[in-house]
């Protein structure tokens, strides 16, 4: 019986010095399936693994940073930031589990710690083109845009073909207003045929920015035929087809956005200003009315508004519509041209030389405006300065201010 227990006491010793020399071997086994499952986006079994690989080998940085990336897949930054830090804490001279946390926070929008973390990464590794480009995208979060295209110039600088860059730095160099410079990266992207829809969408965008029309219409009509259910492709593919003149197909690109969305202001507001083109007035006054209804603070749509009442001779509704436009925008100097008009026509010279007196201040060079100020002038008895209106206005080329100068300002002239 003593024999039997020695031996069983041997067996027992045995099996468990086996089991720890064979612990890292079933650690190592656990990771790969991890790896293999991870790679055929099974998450739920890939975590079950890297968590059995931890089990056998508490020790290996590495198997909590691959179940941190699943968690990420997962959309579980909380779980996946715990995995990173405890990779950390195990082994703190690797640049990528900084790089991960860091990517982590970003998406959980913790700031602070994200950037932290990105900079520890690149300063271990100054060589990681995802480093730089991930800390583009927090500059571009915080609105530091000049910051973002100085990281994604050094993503691209050292990877190339990191086309994520080069979509990232056309949008930050698109809020710079550098619309050629956005242009050149969607160029990039199209010629590798990477995220078609998104290339094509967004550098149709741009050239209609740059006013290349055509260019724009031929970009979004690509993308169109990709995706029908995107009521911004409807949206400004009609604005290319406006400003090319084709009013009418403009018209049926508002329509299909609206009904992709019927509380889509932009499209009201746009088809607003293509019925006022066709001098439908009642129509554009209904689409301007129904997108100020959507957003009270739109004030081109207040502004279209104010050209259909004015066009429709309601010259007192015109002249409410272009005073909301200067309360929100002070500096919009069509709005106090066009209330100055209304004035004018409603025998309000008094009130419009207000308006007309703002325009010149902001544009002394505007010969239109010193004519239309000579007119009140005369109409208010003022003589002497409507001549020297009409006087400015011939010496700025405005040549119907000639004849106003030979019927009333004789010798002035």
């Amino acid at each position: 019986m003593r024999k039997l227990a020695i031996v069983l006491f041997v067996l027992i010793v045995a099996a468990g010095v086996a089991f720890v020399l064979l612990r890292p071997h079933l650690a190592t086994k656990q990771y790969e399936k991890g790896l293999s499952l991870t790679d055929s986006a099974q998450y739920e079994q890939a975590i079950k693994k890297f968590s059995s690989a931890i089990w056998f080998n508490k020790k290996d940085a590495n198997f909590y940073n691959a179940r941190g990336i699943v968690h990420t897949l997962l959309q579980d930054n909380s779980a996946a930031i715990a995995d990173f830090s405890k990779a950390i804490e195990l082994n703190s001279e690797d640049s990528d589990f900084f790089l991960n946390r860091g990517k982590s926070y970003r998406e959980i929008k913790t700031v602070d710690k994200a950037l932290d973390d990105i900079n520890k990464a690149i300063e271990l590794n100054n060589s990681s083109s995802n480093a730089y480009y991930q800390r583009g995208l927090i500059m571009a979060s915080q609105g530091k845009f000049d910051e973002a295209v100085d990281n994604y110039n050094k993503s691209i600088e050292l990877d190339g073909s990191n086309l994520e860059a080069f979509y990232s730095r056309g949008e930050s160099r698109g809020n710079l207003e550098d619309f050629m410079g956005a242009i050149s990266d969607y160029d990039k992207m199209i010629e590798n045929e990477e995220s078609p829809v998104l290339a094509y969408k967004q550098r149709g965008i741009f050239k209609l920015k740059i006013q290349d029309y055509k260019g724009a219409e031929d970009d979004l009509e690509q993308v169109l035929e990709l995706d029908k259910n995107d009521k911004e492709i409807f949206y400004q593919l009609g604005q290319a087809k406006y400003n090319l003149n084709k009013i009418d197909e403009s018209v049926t690109l508002f329509n299909s956005a609206i009904k992709l969305d019927q509380n889509y202001e932009l499209a009201y507001g746009a088809r607003g200003g293509a019925y006022l083109k066709k001098n439908s007035f009642k129509q554009a006054i209904n689409d301007f009315t129904k997108a100020i209804s959507l957003n009270d603070s739109y004030k081109r749509a207040y502004y279209g508004r104010g050209i259909a009442k004015a066009l429709a001779k309601d010259y007192k509704g015109s002249i409410d519509d272009f005073t909301k436009v200067i309360e929100l925008d002070k500096d919009f100097v069509q709005a106090y041209y066009n209330r100055a008009v209304s004035k004018a026509i409603l025998g309000n010279h008094l009130k419009a030389l207000e308006d007309y007196d703002v325009i010149i201040k902001f544009d002394p060079r505007n010969a239109e405006a010193y004519y239309n100020r000579g007119i009140s002038r005369m109409n208010v008895q003022n003589t002497e300065g409507a001549c020297s209106d009409f006087s400015r206005a011939v010496e700025l080329n405005y040549q119907p201010a000639e004849q106003m100068l030979k019927l009333y300002c004789g010798s002035r002239k």
